[in-house]
């Protein structure tokens, strides 16, 4: 889906598959107008038809004759070898491993790097951003299941302010499946104050961030066991 900036006409471009079903407001990258997105109707899923084909049923088969009872029981001895064939279950094909799409917004290279080297690369796929409107246009292209920001992230646009006012444009159920992670000198690792104070799902330490995988699990696993019940009822997959 491609839509257009009322303000400045700049294109912005999403993905079909991610949208959601309701209205939803983004931030112009270039000149911070506020845009009301209206995803189209999706197709309603219909079931698949069924391939197969009722048969009449065999015709009665005359036990009490001794010459029809070789046959007989050669028919019967067919009809349960297919039965017992239909009712083998076939091997699910394995489930294709879903590696967590992560953003970074920081504004220290090393911090960057210090977090490349902390995500194992077979569980983690790592986007870095080098402004507030390259961030943005990764998150359309594609959703992030993780942000990490800096509040020092791209100071000449404000970014790290930009950022977060587009997190918080996010659809409640878009935004329930994305973590953000807050990282400042001024923050506590693991402090859940602050983080409900800052509207973020977690917070770090800078000096923290070489260990960021072990804490980031463990703050998942207690994100998960607080919303387990709304999960539960919703039918909803843990994050």
């Amino acid at each position: 889906m491609i839509a257009n900036c009322p303000q400045c006409a700049m294109s912005l471009t999403f993905d079909d598959e991610r949208l959601p079903t309701e209205s939803f407001n983004v931030l112009c990258p270039r000149c911070r107008q506020t845009i009301t997105i209206m995803p189209p109707p999706k197709e309603e899923p219909r079931l698949p038809g069924s391939t197969g084909t009722l048969e009449a049923p065999p015709e009665a088969i005359d036990m009490t004759t001794p010459a029809n009872n070789n046959d007989s029981i050669k028919v019967l001895a067919d009809m349960l070898l297919q039965s017992m064939k239909q009712s083998v279950p076939q091997a699910a094909e394995p489930k294709k491993w879903h590696r967590r799409r992560v953003v970074i917004c920081l504004e220290e290279p090393q911090h960057r790097e210090a977090v490349r080297r902390s995500l194992d690369p077979t569980r983690y796929e790592i986007f870095s951003a080098d402004s507030a409107p390259e961030a943005v246009e990764i998150l359309h292209e594609s959703r992030a299941d993780i942000i990490l920001l800096s509040p020092t992230f791209d100071p000449e646009r404000q970014g790290g302010g930009a950022m977060m006012q587009y997190i918080n444009s996010l659809t409640p159920q878009i935004r329930r499946r994305t973590f953000v992670v807050l990282t400042s000198p001024q923050l506590r690792t693991g402090d859940t104050y602050l983080a409900f104070a800052n509207g973020v799902n977690m917070t770090i330490h800078p000096e923290d961030i070489g260990t960021m995988q072990p804490i980031f699990e463990r703050s998942v696993r207690d994100f998960n066991e607080l919303y387990k019940p709304l999960n539960q009822a919703t039918s909803t997959p843990p994050f």
